[in-house]
C-alpha cells in the first residue's frame, strides 16, 4: 500500500544541502508541505524558494538541533504553524575522520551530540505529534554501521548507535501506527566531505574516489522517498551497503582481513598519539 504524501506536513533538519535538501524538493513534487530546519541561513532560504516554486506551503527555522531550547522553540513553531506534522526526517549530521587512538573525547561528545544526542531530542520532542497523526520518522544512519572504514571509527560508532535506537524504536512505535524508517547511505557525493583534510594518499584516493565517483544525491533522495511511501522499515542505499548488511556475520573472517588491509592503507602508524585534529572534523551538513 502506498501512502499518499500529498497535503501532509514534513519538517526535515539539515535541509539546506545534501540529501536534505535533494529529499525536501522530492517531497515538495509529491504535494508534501515543509518545515525546513538547518544552522545554514542562507543555504534555507535558497531551498525553500525552491521548494515554493512547486506550489506547496513551507517556512523555514534556523536553529541548532544540540539546543534544547531550539528544539522546543521549534516545536511550538511547527505546532502553530501546521497543527502537527505527519513527516519527521532527521538528516543532520557531521563526519570526521582519524584514527580512534587520536580521537580526541571532545570529538567524540561533538559526534555523539549531533549524531546521536541531538536526533533523539528531536524524535521525543514531534512524538506527541506524531502519535496523534500516525506518522513516520525517517532516521539517516550510515553503511559503516555494517563496515565500519579503518580511520572513520568514532563517526561510524555514533551511527551504528543511531541504527540500533532507531531499528528498536520501529518496534515499540508500532503500537501507535507509526512507522520508522533506517536510512542506510553509502559513499554519496554532498558537501558532507569538503572539510575532511586526508593525511596520506589513501584517504586522498577515497575523497576523489566519493567525489568523482559516489552515488548521486538526487538518486539517494528518491529511493528515501520512495521509503516514505512503501513505509519501508530500511532504505540501504546501494548493492555494497547490502552485501556488508546481509554478510556482516556469515562473512566475520573475511570482513577481518578487509578490515586490516584498509587500515594498512589508511591508518596512521606512527607509535605517538599527538597534534591538533580539529581539522580533521567534518561540517554540520
Amino acid at each position: 500500500m502506498v501512502w499518499k504524501l500529498e497535503g501532509k506536513w514534513a519538517l526535515l533538519t539539515g535541509a539546506a544541502s545534501g540529501m536534505g535538501r535533494e529529499t525536501s524538493l522530492l517531497l515538495a513534487g509529491e504535494g508534501c508541505n515543509l518545515v525546513l530546519v538547518d544552522k545554514d541561513t542562507e543555504g534555507l532560504k535558497k531551498v525553500e524558494e525552491e521548494v515554493r516554486e512547486k506550489g506547496v506551503e513551507s517556512f523555514s527555522v534556523s536553529a541548532d538541533i544540540t539546543s534544547s531550547s531550539d528544539i522546543q522553540s521549534l516545536v511550538k513553531e511547527a505546532r502553530r504553524r501546521t497543527g502537527g506534522i505527519d513527516i519527521l526526517v532527521n538528516t543532520a549530521g557531521i563526519g570526521q575522520s582519524a584514527d580512534l587512538r587520536h580521537t580526541t573525547e571532545e570529538e567524540w561528545r561533538r559526534l555523539f551530540e549531533i549524531n546521536f544526542f541531538s536526533q533523539i531530542k528531536m524524535t521525543n520532542s514531534f512524538l506527541p505529534m506524531l502519535i496523534e497523526s500516525k506518522g513516520q520518522i525517517v532516521n539517516f544512519s550510515s553503511g559503516q554501521a555494517f563496515f565500519p572504514v579503518p580511520t572513520w571509527g568514532a563517526y561510524a560508532a555514533s551511527k551504528a548507535a543511531f541504527a540500533t535506537y532507531s531499528e528498536c524504536l520501529s518496534w515499540e512505535l508500532s503500537v501507535f501506527g507509526i512507522r520508522v524508517t533506517t536510512v542506510f547511505p553509502g559513499l554519496v557525493k554532498t558537501h558532507f566531505y569538503d572539510k575532511i583534510k586526508p593525511a596520506n594518499f589513501p584517504q586522498k584516493f577515497v575523497l576523489w574516489y566519493i567525489h568523482a565517483l559516489g552515488s548521486n544525491p538526487q538518486r539517494v533522495a528518491k529511493k528515501i522517498v520512495r521509503g516514505i511511501k512503501h513505509r519501508k522499515r530500511r532504505v540501504v542505499q546501494s548493492w555494497y551497503n547490502w552485501l556488508t548488511y546481509l554478510g556482516r556475520r556469515p562473512g566475520g573472517v573475511l570482513y577481518d582481513l578487509v578490515g586490516e588491509g584498509f587500515s594498512l592503507a589508511l591508518c596512521d602508524r606512527q607509535p605517538e598519539i599527538e597534534g591538533n585534529l580539529s581539522e580533521n572534523t567534518g561540517a554540520v551538513c
